[in-house]
């Protein structure tokens, strides 16, 4: 049922695109809008704004200020201001430690973005392959990255994901559809 409510939900947002209904984030045309500007978000720009992403899910404990974690629940997030198909701002790197259902610990802080103008990744910890290299790999994968996003809305909503977002990987943390993130 679940499923369905968001598919209406999405439904009633493209019919009143004024309308506070759905947060854009949850919106596939947004996160595309995004997506395309991440691509085309010059490469060298890339790799001196998204460091910190990389060397946060690397080494999480390195951006907390605590001397012991949990790093099963942590989450890193890297937030992107865009407008058309252009990056306008990219925020340091947040943590947010997890607790419970209800409670976090967060460090750094959120950008006061727009929301219809923000990219939230989100990524748990990660342990990077052996031969995985920030220059050669990370812009690949944070790219895939929203595009699970985008796949992930899809099966929110029920529906199968256009071809295209068929991708591997971490996408949205919390979803109704085949089991991800049900409660």
């Amino acid at each position: 049922m679940c499923q369905v409510e968001e598919r209406a939900r999405y439904e009633a947002q493209q019919e009143f695109p004024d309308a506070d209904i759905l947060d854009p984030m949850w919106d596939p045309e947004h996160l595309d809008a995004g997506l395309e500007a991440l691509i085309n978000y010059p490469l060298d720009r890339f790799h001196e704004q998204f460091r910190d992403f990389y060397e946060a899910l690397a080494d999480p404990a390195a951006f907390i200020e605590k001397p012991s974690i949990n790093l099963e629940g942590v989450v890193v997030l890297k937030v992107f201001r865009f407008q058309g198909s252009e990056i306008l701002d990219v925020a340091p790197v947040f943590v947010r430690e997890v607790l419970n259902e209800r409670e976090a610990n967060d460090y750094g802080t959120f950008p006061d973005y727009p929301e219809d103008e923000q990219i939230v990744c989100a990524i748990p910890a990660l342990e990077f392959e052996e031969g995985f290299t920030y220059e050669e790999d990370f812009h690949e994968l944070v790219v895939e990255h929203v595009m699970a996003q985008i796949r992930d809305l899809y099966l929110h909503m029920g529906e199968e994901p256009p071809e295209e977002y068929l991708v591997q990987g971490v996408g949205k943390l919390d979803i109704h559809g085949d089991g991800i993130g049900e409660t």
